[in-house]
């Protein structure tokens, strides 16, 4: 597969993000949102060595004329996304980040009636297969860009036919209380859960339906629904989100699923916590998605941006800044993630995924209304 392609903030300071309510169309700060032909191009993958580093170095100073803003929408706390604005402040100094947060369908609405109403104020956003199908194939808001880093993907890490970027996943996995568990005594798939010996002993995070989606996927709907349905009847104990974790280690349940090896997981680790992660032989993968728009008030910035992403400098390190795995196979791992390269990865992407109402209408009716 080959990818095709508002307080504001120094983002070397913490970012503040904006109450959706309260935030007015944002007015760009370039003389100009055009780009020149030379610019404006839809890939960088191509270009020789010579040609890419003047291309970098014209784009430079587009993004300097804009103002060096970039418009980011993202559904995550603005907190998340700092350690990854910090380093990209080291490269790129004069970068100021406006940054808008919100649940996933308000962001894709507001994008959607900003287009409309010929205000676009985003310039990236971030998210995953249903921001790619609502605003990328519906209404074809996104930009086609393909940044140099994805020229040497390999076939099973690149994302075929998406206006996107991906240049990190998380991965979901079993976790298990250590001091409930040995390592040989916790359990290595998600069909083991289903078993009467650890009925009411587990939680189940009901915010992952991407992980649900994925398991179908990768399974098949009828094989992927009847697993569910076996997990639902094994009593487990539902949680939403960070809570799960909390009790985990507290011991009030003994395994937990699904859960992404992150950066919380792995501060609770590294903390004490007596939490072990086990690494599913077939690992579902979320692709972290980042969608630069179309008519982006800051074209050379969200470029810039990309282009950021997908640097072998970048790559090396943001296994350990932000506790994702980079999307190149060469790139280190964070260490709650170790592991994963010797299993099977099935990335999910927005044609697998199925019918995003289905999917959450499926998901409750197992998991919530029974």
């Amino acid at each position: 597969m080959k990818p095709r392609r508002l307080s504001t903030v120094l983002i070397g300071v913490a970012v503040s993000a904006l109450v959706l309510a309260g935030c007015g169309g944002g007015e760009s700060e370039s003389e100009s949102s055009a780009l020149s032909e030379d610019l404006a191009v839809a890939s960088t993958t191509d270009m020789t060595d010579d040609e890419y580093a003047t291309y970098m170095t014209d784009l430079e100073a587009a993004s300097k004329k804009e103002g060096g803003t970039l418009s980011y929408y993202f559904s995550a706390p603005a907190t998340s996304a700092q350690p990854l604005f910090d380093e990209l402040a080291k490269k790129y100094p004069w970068i100021k980040i406006e940054y808008v947060s919100g649940g996933t369908l308000e962001l894709i609405e507001r994008v959607t009636t900003e287009s409309a109403s010929g205000r676009d104020s985003a310039d990236l956003i971030q998210g995953g297969p249903l921001e790619d199908r609502t605003l990328c194939n519906d209404q074809e808001l996104c930009m086609e860009y393909n940044p140099r880093g994805e020229k040497d993907l390999p076939e099973d890490r690149a994302y075929a036919d998406c206006l996107c970027t991906v240049a990190d996943f998380f991965t979901f996995h079993i976790l298990y209380n250590t001091d409930k568990l040995s390592e040989a005594e916790a359990p290595k798939t998600f069909e083991e859960l289903t078993e009467p010996k650890w009925k009411g002993k587990f939680g189940i995070n009901i915010d992952q339906l991407d992980w649900f989606a994925g398991v179908l996927a990768e399974m098949g709907d009828k094989e992927g629904t009847k697993m569910m349905e076996a997990l639902a009847a094994n009593d487990p104990i539902i949680y939403s989100g960070s809570e799960g974790l909390e009790k985990l280690a507290a011991g009030e349940f003994q395994v937990a699923l699904p859960q992404t090896a992150t950066r919380q997981v792995s501060d609770m680790v590294d903390g004490g916590a007596p939490i072990g992660v086990v690494t599913t032989p077939t690992v579902i993968a979320q692709p972290d998605m980042y969608f630069a728009l179309a008519d982006a008030p800051h074209p050379a910035t969200a470029r810039l941006y990309l282009e950021f992403l997908m640097s072998s400098e970048w790559q090396a390190q943001l296994g350990e800044v932000v506790k994702k795995v980079p999307i190149s196979p060469e790139a280190p791992v964070p260490a709650v993630a170790q592991g994963i390269l010797k299993n099977t990865l099935f990335f999910e992407t927005t044609e697998n995924f199925g019918d995003y109402d289905d999917r959450v209408a499926q998901h409750q009716s197992i998991f919530i209304t029974g």
